[in-house]
């Protein structure tokens, strides 16, 4: 008894298959190649504003301190002054011998004017020389004595007073030029710090516009780059896309492809062509 052996095979449609082996070369061509390396900088570096700016920075640091520390001396120096120590610098010049010539005043008068008078009027009566004539006398040095020391006091005291206001007004004016030479300082650094931003800001506009062309330069670069890998994608996004028909193929002894089989394939590869032309690749 014979057997008939029958076997059942499922085709693509060939220029499907071509197709396919077209796109795994090239897949394997790029997969090959070797890294495209971008040469170019990435990231903007200082310019020279930017350098400038820092280097004047780097200048100004500490540009307050000499100022503060002659404040901080003067300052101190007045805070912790202590008139009477310091009295005798600010009293008058002048103010001893002012003193010194009102004992003087003080002596002339009485050996001018006082003892004489007294002494005629003890003399007139016929007492000179008597207990009453040397009490006067005595009295007479006492009172001219007081009177000249009570002058020489007020003007002492005077002259004291004069030196303490002196004193005080010259603290007031050492605090007060301390501030301003303070202030002095502080202007410069303030001054400086604005050059550096205005200098700064030329030099960061300047980065930025840089920064703006190398971010575009490396990103023509990645589309140049990936352009092939792109279009291999999209001829397999069509690839998928499409519904391909297939065939099944029974070999039997004897037996033909039916009319209906080749209908199918011919109705397949119409159906694909169409869609590629759609898509823009040409045939």
């Amino acid at each position: 008894m014979s057997t008939v052996t029958s076997t059942t095979q499922t085709q693509l449609p060939a220029f499907y298959t071509q197709f396919s082996q077209n796109l795994l070369g090239k897949a394997t061509t790029l997969a090959d190649e070797d890294y495209k390396k971008y040469e170019a900088p990435r990231v903007a570096p200082f310019n020279a504003d930017q350098l400038r700016g820092m280097e004047i920075a780097r200048q100004n640091v500490g540009i307050s301190q000499p100022y503060l520390t002659q404040a901080n001396e003067i300052a101190g120096r007045a805070a912790t002054a202590s008139f009477p120590d310091s009295a005798q610098s600010y009293m008058n010049p002048y103010i001893q011998g002012v003193v010194n010539n009102i004992g003087t005043m003080a002596a002339r008068n009485l050996q001018e004017s006082l003892l004489p008078q007294v002494n005629r009027t003890f003399v007139g009566g016929g007492t000179f020389g008597g207990s009453r004539s040397a009490d006067f006398t005595a009295r007479a040095v006492r009172d001219a004595n007081e009177s000249a020391m009570r002058q020489q006091a007020e003007t002492l005291a005077s002259g004291y007073g004069q030196a303490a206001d002196i004193f005080n007004n010259d603290t007031t004016r050492q605090l007060s030029g301390a501030r301003q030479i303070a202030g002095i300082g502080e202007q410069m650094r303030e001054a400086g710090a604005a050059d550096v931003r205005s200098v700064m800001d030329i030099g960061q506009q300047q980065q930025n516009l840089a920064q703006t062309s190398a971010n575009m330069a490396y990103e023509d670069f990645s589309r140049q780059r990936d352009d092939p890998q792109n279009k291999l994608k999209f001829l397999s996004d069509i690839g998928r896309g499409i519904s391909i028909p297939n065939t099944t193929v029974s070999n039997t002894p004897g037996a033909n492809r039916t009319a209906q089989d080749i209908g199918a394939v011919t109705a397949g590869i119409g159906t694909f062509l169409d869609a590629l032309k759609k898509a823009g690749v040409k045939i």
